[in-house]
């Protein structure tokens, strides 16, 4: 999912949602409205933006920078977000007008359940991954963002915009969660993995060679690269010379066959009229998952954007929330 620049239309649109929202005066709704607008027209295919919209200081966030460095010598910008108590509404303001980033400090010295958030296919962790924050660390949860190689202010990377991911991606991901297993504040043993599109697969994969993750919530998932291609091509009339899927994508990392013997606790969120991953997908991989699982279908909701299963952030987060408080300890 990526912002649609360069298109009057959706500029204006864009601007009359913002005057609607400061209308309303309140600084969780325009909070709340300007995140929601940066989730993007939805995109299935990679689409790099560099740019951060802003800093999690400006919703008052206490977070702190990661040392992450892959295997292959790139460094993946991350950020770490301690459980912390929620600002007040004067807070809130403050800090949206005059920015500053705050010392960093914990709640206590307890190790908290830990929730990783992967990015999709475009933008970057400057979107709604900070609205998630903002939620989950009020919650009790410690929350991890990070931005893929290419993306924001990542390591550098030539990507060609007709892949629909890069198996690299992958690497991306082991050093994160390795690195937060580091983290003193992270209870090694509750760790959630959770993303959306791209980011949902890669999760999925990722989450399969760790026992310390304990739950996994995808929105958006394929159920295999040869069934998203077939449904892509006639989707976004496209072929399959720019529908690539990376030769050396592991193919047993595929959710579909990841799903019979995945021993997470598995939350499939999934849009009513979602043409890019449609319902029957996340069905598929339902049927085959083993351990517990729920599965939520969005009513009238489509694959991501203002429409998508996130366009209601209240009634997703407390979804989300109900899934980990069962799943996580």
């Amino acid at each position: 999912m990526g912002l649609l620049k360069g298109d009057p239309l959706w500029a204006l649109v864009l601007v009359k949602n913002i005057i609607i929202c400061k209308m309303k005066q309140r600084v969780k709704t325009v909070s709340f409205c300007v995140l929601t607008l940066l989730i993007s027209i939805t995109s299935f295919a990679i689409k790099p933006d560099r740019v951060y919209r802003f800093y999690p200081e400006k919703l008052s966030l206490i977070y702190k920078d990661l040392d992450v460095t892959t295997s292959d010598g790139l460094k993946i910008k991350t950020w770490l977000f301690p459980a912390q108590d929620a600002a007040s509404e004067e807070q809130r303001s403050d800090m949206w007008e005059n920015p500053v980033k705050q010392p960093y400090k914990t709640l206590d010295k307890t190790p908290r359940p830990t929730i990783i958030i992967a990015n999709g296919d475009a933008g970057n962790m400057s979107y709604q991954q900070l609205s998630h924050a903002q939620f989950f660390t009020s919650k009790g949860y410690n929350v991890v963002t990070f931005d893929w190689r290419g993306f924001g202010q990542s390591s550098q990377w030539e990507m060609d915009t007709n892949y629909l991911v890069y198996s690299e991606l992958l690497l991306d991901y082991d050093a994160v969660i390795k690195q937060v297993l580091q983290q003193d504040e992270v209870d090694k043993n509750n760790l959630a993995l959770y993303g959306w599109s791209t980011g949902a697969y890669l999760s999925m994969a990722a989450a399969s060679k760790y026992e310390n993750i304990k739950a996994f919530v995808a929105i958006g998932l394929m159920s295999s690269f040869s069934d998203a291609v077939q449904g892509l091509i006639k989707v976004l009339d496209k072929d399959k010379s720019n529908l690539i899927v990376p030769k050396d994508y592991p193919s047993e990392l595929q959710p579909i066959y990841l799903a019979p013997k995945f021993n997470k606790s598995t939350f499939l969120i999934v849009g009513e009229k979602d043409d890019r991953t449609p319902v029957w997908m996340s069905q598929k991989i339902y049927s085959l998952l083993p351990e517990q699982k729920q599965m939520w279908v969005v009513q009238d909701a489509q694959h991501g954007g203002m429409s998508g299963p996130l366009r209601d952030f209240d009634l997703f987060h407390d979804k989300v929330l109900s899934f980990l408080e069962v799943h996580l300890n």
